[in-house]
């Protein structure tokens, strides 16, 4: 394993590199499928390395390979909590496997030797800028160590310039930005799909799109708010709105409303498979995401490139998910309102003519920050 390895980091020995696998947990959504891409990626750029991937339960391995190795907890101390496991059992486990280095995909580390290299990346700083949208169970203890794991690491990551920014003013230095992309099955999709998608659940064009998770952030109950006042005042006549998200916490006031609606108004899709997502971004006549605050914001990027026109709050983060060719608004009723009325006037977008990240872009980035000498 020492000696010809091929590929652009050939120079770099064989390198034993663990990976927090919590992300992957569950159905992929946002940050899992971030850290499922990019682990692909290290694979490809990494071709002699040894990964090591750890959980508290199975997960679905981003590679199928004899060089990425899972190791799933079959101990009492699966059922703690996902951090606390990582703190506690995920510890151990990694000592064990004497990595070289170790990258904790979502913000917190386990405990290491001071002679593994360590890297985090920060999805988001939900935590400081928008703590009431986390659930207490969540809160105080990334809180408690949130500060204390960024840095402690030798490398910090994050997923937007806006995030990077925001975390230079608690670090004292800009961590570098490797940005989500998109795969190849998200572009424009031909009518014969879109159709064939829209069968399964059920719904037809005109619709307005929403993808998120029902949780405060998202702003969803405003957005359905406005949206049935919209189109009880003639707005929106031909239109629904389709949400696509599993439910989250604190959304009972979404789920009572959206039932109320009995799909009059209002199309609840709940969580849909990958596949589907491209043709359902591709129908919509308007792709809606009017979230408080957010890391990035992969779903624009995802609706950009399948040819969705985008009203988007207007964020820094977002503003780099969305480019110049989407509507940004206020996250308020009266901003929600006008985006749709304003991207409904506006000339269906062309896909083809996007020049937007690719993987295996953000890949190159990771392994280089990974394996720097000194990084």
């Amino acid at each position: 394993m020492t000696s010809q390895q091929s590929g652009p980091f050939s120079h770099m020995l064989p390198l034993r590199i663990g990976i927090d696998g919590r992300s992957l947990q569950g159905n992929r959504r946002g940050d899992g499928r971030y850290v499922f891409e990019l682990c692909q990626q290290l694979d490809k750029n990494l071709p002699h390395a040894r990964f090591f991937v750890y959980s508290s339960i199975p997960v679905d391995m981003p590679v199928l390979s004899n060089r990425w190795i899972l190791r799933a907890d079959r101990s009492i101390l699966s059922r703690l909590p996902r951090l606390l496991w990582l703190k506690l059992r995920g510890s151990y486990l990694c000592r064990k496997d004497h990595l070289d280095i170790f990258w904790g995909t979502n913000i917190f580390l386990p405990y290491l030797p001071g002679t593994v290299r360590k890297a985090v990346t920060v999805h988001d700083l939900s935590l400081r800028v928008a703590p009431e949208t986390i659930v207490t169970t969540h809160l105080w203890p990334g809180r408690f160590f949130f500060l204390r794991d960024v840095r402690k690491a030798d490398i910090v990551l994050t997923v937007s310039e806006g995030t990077s920014w925001r975390l230079s003013d608690l670090v004292g230095y800009r961590p570098t930005a490797i940005s989500p992309a998109v795969g190849t099955s998200f572009r424009r999709q031909t009518k014969g799909k879109i159709e064939a998608c829209l069968a399964i659940y059920g719904i037809s064009c005109p619709y307005i799109l929403n993808v998120a998770v029902w949780e405060p952030r998202k702003n969803l109950e405003l957005l359905v708010k406005t949206f049935i006042i919209m189109k009880r005042e003639g707005l929106l006549s031909g239109h629904k709105l389709v949400l696509v998200g599993k439910k989250g916490w604190r959304c009972k006031r979404i789920a009572t409303m959206v039932a109320s609606d009995s799909g009059k108004h209002v199309v609840s899709l709940g969580y849909v498979p990958d596949d589907h997502l491209p043709p359902l971004y591709a129908g919509a006549d308007v792709f809606v995401f009017p979230s408080i605050y957010e890391g990035f914001g992969m779903p624009v990027l995802e609706a950009r490139a399948c040819g969705a026109r985008v009203v988007a709050s207007d964020i820094p983060e977002l503003r780099e998910a969305g480019g110049e060719d989407a509507v940004y608004v206020k996250p308020t009723e009266e901003g929600i309102r006008n985006g749709l009325l304003t991207a409904l006037k506006q000339a269906p977008r062309n896909p083809g003519q996007l020049a937007l990240p690719t993987w295996q872009q953000s890949g190159m980035i990771l392994a280089d920050a990974l394996c720097a000498k000194g990084g």
